[in-house]
């Protein structure tokens, strides 16, 4: 029993301090905005996606995926789970391509986020990205297809 409680208060102390490191300072929390908000002004952003969210299933953690804008071209690496309707033989290139964005526009409905909805045709489908990205850096991004099921992902703006 003694062991046991022991072996608890020593977890929760390791716990605690990992929290306290992961706590951002004003200034870090500051610095974060503004580079985030640079990289949306001058439409030079990635996002790494670190969970998928689909139409039908369980939400699943992912790595190593994203979504880059670059100018007017969107580099999209994402996973899809989910039903599709008119694909290509072998399932074609689904959303991993590179491709001129068409469309842009970006609103800003509340003080600590941007929306930026943008469309893209990859020679096999028109796509509409619906990302929204707050000031602390973290972002949504839903994808809608002719083709296919929506899907929605969640993720980070990746910052120096």
């Amino acid at each position: 029993m003694k062991k046991t409680i022991i072996l608890a208060l020593v977890c929760a102390s390791i716990l605690s301090f990992g929290c306290a490191s992961l706590r951002q300072t004003p200034e870090e929390k500051a610095r974060i905005a503004e580079q985030v908000q640079e990289n949306l002004d001058n439409r030079t952003f990635a996002i790494d996606i670190t969970q998928v969210n689909p139409q039908k299933g369980s939400p699943r953690h992912v790595t190593n995926y994203s979504v880059r804008v670059n100018g007017d071209i969107l580099d999209s690496n994402l996973p899809y789970f989910g039903s599709a309707w008119s694909l290509p033989y072998g399932g074609g290139k689904g959303l991993h391509f590179e491709a001129p964005i068409t469309d842009y526009i970006e609103t800003f409905p509340k003080p600590d986020r941007r929306q930026i909805l943008l469309s893209t045709d990859n020679g096999e489908d028109v796509l509409v990205y619906s990302i929204t990205v707050f000031t602390d850096g973290s972002a949504t991004v839903i994808v809608r297809s002719r083709n296919r099921d929506q899907i929605s992902y969640y993720g980070n703006i990746v910052t120096e």
